[in-house]
Formats: structure tokens, C-alpha cells, sequence
């Protein structure tokens, strides 16, 4: 089965509502065994939803429209429906008692405008909605399904798993999607280490996103049983962790924060943070693990050298030397901090993140990473690309890469 997902909104087409609706429907339909050929986004207006409804009904056999079905003078795809398969809308009975009942339970008046909601294609069946006053509409164009739903993504969630999932289940084998994490070397130089299993046509099919220096591995499975698939999406994740070796952070759900998270846990050890160009945003990512008090105690954010001096015990003939943007420097944050928080680890970052305040000795991207632990200390240097966002994520993410390293190293 072949779907294509229509995103209706003037907000989605401006950039200023992020589209979770149709990601949402993705993951599910490819649950569902169910392939997403296209994602379309229309505006606020009813030919172009009419258009692109039938558009997409010549070209899938299962067509899903989210948005637009309020009760306001913009929310027209009801009626952009009924335009596409040449149907009047006719009033459901049954969905305006419901939304008349959903207002009397809040002891609330129905306005007349959301007596439109209650309105569908003729011969097309409204569908209920458990969380909100607009009901669904699933209807036929030609050979293709097509499901209107609501856009508000927890009732269209509701409605989607309520109403349209089980028509759907079983009608396309399995889909099972995995998830290799990397970091440490560039997407076109890891492709080159598994272009082989990034042949088009094969199954499981195997491509690589990047963002922030993380590359991401994504593995596509599909087979008529969900063991099936299952069977050979990790047998792609066990052959990619062979390929790859340490380059591979985690799977899934294992992020850098987690599966550092997990090493500390793992070794019974205690993490902190000495940041100056990341502004804490190392912390921020180890904190983002729920369970993360376990093992991490803290950080200090020495953005200006008297915080480096007072807190962190980083000399001022030190500073005067070097710079606070220097290898001496990363390595006495990192010691300083180490015995400041009490913890068996600490990392410390200091870089110039741009894009003002570099030269031609210190450019900007120049980042040094100081790691001190038990009988252990290092410092780290980097040149790293891109604007003062990416430097300071790629500097916080490398970080926690060099500390990850580390604790690998020490299991061994």
C-alpha cells in the first residue's frame, strides 16, 4: 500500500508551526507496513487542498489530510473534499449531537459555527472525535482512501489510532525502522566504510542523515512479518557496529548523552563540567537523561576569566600566558573542576565560538577539550566549522565524545 500525507495550514506553509502531524502519521503508517511516498504541504486555501487531494488520490492508494477542519472561514477542507470527489456536503446527525453534547458537558453554549463541523461529502462517513468538537471524514476518490483529520495533533493522534489504524492493520506486511548513532568522523567519509549496504533496491535499506556532526545511520526494514524484519534490521545494526567499530555512539534511543550516562553507571562514576564557549550546554545534554543525578554532580560555567580563577583555580600567570582559549588553560579547568565538585570525572571546554574574537593564531572554531579522571588527563584540539551555533553544539557534543572515548578505554 502506497500513502501520500497533505498538511493543511497557512502556519505550516509560512514555517511558523513545525509540522509533527505529518511525522507523527509516518511513523505510524510505516508500523502499519504502509510506504509514505510524499509529504504535501497547502495553504489555507480550497482549491489548492481540492487540487492536491486529487492529486494525491491518482497517485497512492491511501491518502491522509490533517488540518483544516475547525469551524472557522479558513478552515475549508471539508469542503475542498466534497469539491474533489464532486460531492454537497450533507449534514451527519449523529457528529452534531456529539458536538453538541461536547459543549454541554462544559456547561458551555455551541456557537452556530461549529455546526459546519458536523457537515460531510455525501456518501462519505464522519468519523468520531474522543478529544475535540471536529470529527473526521473518511471518504473514496477513485481507488484511493482518503481520511481527513483534525489538526490539532492529540486529537488527531486519538482519532488516528482509534479509527484508522485498525482498518489499516495487516494491509502492507512490516516496516521496522533502527537507528545508528555516530561521531568522530564525516558522513562521506563513514559512507565510504558501508557503501555497500547503501545500495538502492536492497532490504534492509541503509542511508545516513548528519546534523551537528552526529551522523545518523537509519535502517529500513521491511518483510511480510514483523520477526522477519526485525531479523534483518539487526543483523544490519550488528554488522554496522563491526564496520564502524567506536565511531558508533549508541542505537535508537541511546543518544551521546545517554550512552555516556551509561558508561558512568556502568564504571559507579561521577561526571562534572567546566564550560566557557558552550555556556553549559554540556550539562544541559547530560541532564536531558532522566536518571542523569546518578552520576552527574555538576558544572561551572566559567565564561569570563575571574570565574576561571575564583572557582575553577586557573592562575592568573596562566591566563596571561596562554589565553583563557588555550591547551594550559583547558587543562587546569578541567583538574580545577574535578576537585571543586568532588567528581571521579571532569570535561572542560574552552573555544572561541564566533564569530567575532578570532585571529590568525586563533581563529574561530578553535576549540580545546579537557578531560581529567582517575590517573588520567588530556586536553584536546579542534578547528571546528560552521556558525556560533554549530561550533558550540559540535564543541558539546565532541566533549562528550572525548569523555565517552575515555570511559571505553578504562572498561578495557
Amino acid at each position: 500500500m502506497r500513502a501520500i500525507i497533505i498538511s493543511v495550514g497557512d502556519e505550516l506553509v509560512a514555517g511558523l508551526t513545525e509540522d509533527t502531524n505529518a511525522a507523527y502519521l509516518a511513523r505510524r503508517l510505516g508500523e502499519l507496513g504502509i510506504e509514505v511516498a510524499a509529504h504535501h504541504t497547502v495553504g489555507d486555501d480550497r482549491r489548492a487542498i481540492a487540487a492536491a487531494i486529487a492529486s494525491a488520490a491518482a497517485g497512492a492508494d491511501l491518502v491522509l489530510v490533517s488540518g483544516g477542519l475547525g469551524p472557522t472561514a479558513d478552515d475549508l477542507t471539508r469542503q475542498a473534499l466534497a469539491d474533489a470527489t464532486g460531492c454537497e456536503l450533507t449534514l451527519d446527525s449523529r457528529r452534531l449531537a456529539d458536538i453538541e453534547e461536547f459543549f454541554a458537558r462544559r456547561g458551555r453554549t455551541m456557537q452556530p459555527a461549529n455546526r459546519i463541523q458536523a457537515m460531510v461529502p455525501a456518501g462519505a462517513e464522519s468519523l468520531p472525535n474522543a478529544m475535540g468538537t471536529a470529527p473526521g471524514i473518511a471518504a473514496r476518490l477513485g481507488n484511493a482512501s482518503v481520511v481527513a483529520l483534525p489538526g490539532v495533533p492529540h486529537e488527531m493522534q486519538r482519532m488516528f489510532d482509534d479509527a484508522v489504524a485498525p482498518r489499516l492493520a495487516g494491509g502492507g506486511g512490516c516496516i521496522v525502522r533502527r537507528e545508528v548513532h555516530c561521531f568522530g568522523e564525516g558522513e562521506s567519509d563513514m559512507a565510504g566504510r558501508i557503501a555497500d549496504l547503501m545500495e538502492r533496491g536492497a532490504n534492509p535499506t541503509v542511508g545516513t542523515t548528519v546534523s551537528g556532526g552526529m551522523v545518523t545511520v537509519r535502517i529500513v526494514s521491511r518483510s511480510a512479518s514483523r520477526q522477519e524484519a526485525e531479523r534483518l534490521a539487526e543483523q544490519t545494526v550488528v554488522t554496522l557496529r563491526q564496520r564502524l567499530g567506536q565511531l558508533v555512539v549508541g542505537v535508537d534511543e541511546q543518544t551521546m548523552p545517554a550512552a555516556v550516562g551509561e558508561l558512568l553507571r556502568r564504571a559507579g562514576c561521577t561526571a562534572a563540567t567546566a564550560e566557557s564557549c558552550t555556556g553549559g550546554q554540556i550539562g544541559w545534554m547530560l541532564t536531558s537523561v532522566s536518571g542523569s543525578s546518578d552520576y552527574y554532580v555538576g558544572g561551572v560555567v566559567g565564561y569570563c576569566d575571574d570565574v576561571k580563577r575564583k572557582l575553577l583555580g586557573v592562575s592568573q600567570d596562566l591566563l596571561s600566558r596562554c589565553g583563557a582559549v588555550s591547551e594550559e588553560v583547558a587543562a587546569a579547568m578541567a583538574a580545577g573542576c574535578r576537585r571543586l565538585l568532588g567528581a571521579d570525572w571532569a570535561v572542560s571546554v574552552t573555544g572561541i565560538a564566533g564569530p567575532a574574537g578570532g585571529s590568525e593564531k586563533k581563529p574561530v572554531g578553535l576549540v580545546y577539550v579537557g578531560l581529567a579522571g582517575p590517573e588520567f588527563q588530556a586536553v584536546h584540539h579542534h578547528i571546528l566549522p560552521g556558525s556560533r551555533e554549530i561550533v558550540r553544539l559540535r564543541a558539546s557534543l565532541t566533549a562528550l565524545n572525548h569523555l565517552r572515548l575515555a570511559l571505553v578505554a578504562k572498561e578495557r
